[in-house]
């Protein structure tokens, strides 16, 4: 018996269960992840604004005790430790770089001249570089050339960078008045960064 062209169309159309392909969702699971887009954006948005980098890894939890150590202070003269008469019950931030650091260039520079600014601002607050596993010679002019003015120790073995855990430069520690590390931000510090960790570490 032949059958009608409406009934031959009716009849090869195949529902999505029969051609495998997934039905629309429902509208309320479409709202719900739309919603939770939003919720993430939001959230990357809130932390970019308040300086928080949550893509930086940190080498230490929150609230470690910071490292000790006593290295020679690139230039001469007396060494620089950790704890020391001149750091221990300070807010401290360890800069840590190299003039090998390719990314160090750019940041070094930017670096010192907001230190200075935040030591101008408040007395309390100290800042320490570190260079690891450089010459001696190279650190120290690298340090001068970024206008970096605060002390410089030298770390030919990266002792200070193994005890937090961290591999590769830059890096930069915040460590509060009681000696405990607040932050470890890996990778190049931004300036709302250093401002927002600076703060902390000089009211926690």
């Amino acid at each position: 018996m032949s059958r009608t062209k409406a009934e031959i169309l009716t009849s090869t159309e195949a529902t999505p269960e029969q051609s495998g392909a997934e039905a629309p969702g429902p509208p309320v699971k479409r709202l719900r992840r739309r919603m939770v887009v939003s919720l993430v954006v939001l959230a990357v948005l809130v932390a970019g604004i308040v300086g928080v980098d949550l893509t930086s890894k940190t080498g230490a939890p929150p609230l470690a005790k910071a490292p000790h150590f006593s290295l020679p202070r690139l230039g001469g003269g007396a060494g620089i430790a950790y704890p020391s008469a001149g750091l221990t019950g300070h807010p401290v931030v360890l800069v840590m770089f190299a003039s090998w650091c390719t990314p160090c260039q750019a940041e070094l520079p930017r670096v010192a001249k907001l230190s200075a600014q935040l030591q101008a601002n408040s007395p309390s607050l100290r800042v320490v570089g570190i260079d690891g596993n450089d010459a001696s010679g190279a650190g120290m002019a690298f340090a001068r050339k970024a206008g970096f003015t605060d002390p410089v120790a030298s770390d030919q073995n990266e002792a200070v960078a193994s005890d937090l855990g961290l591999r590769g430069l830059p890096d930069t520690v915040f460590i509060n008045a009681s000696g405990k590390v607040a932050r470890v931000v890996q990778g190049v510090v931004s300036n709302a960064q250093l401002r927002h960790w600076a703060k902390v570490i000089q009211t926690s």
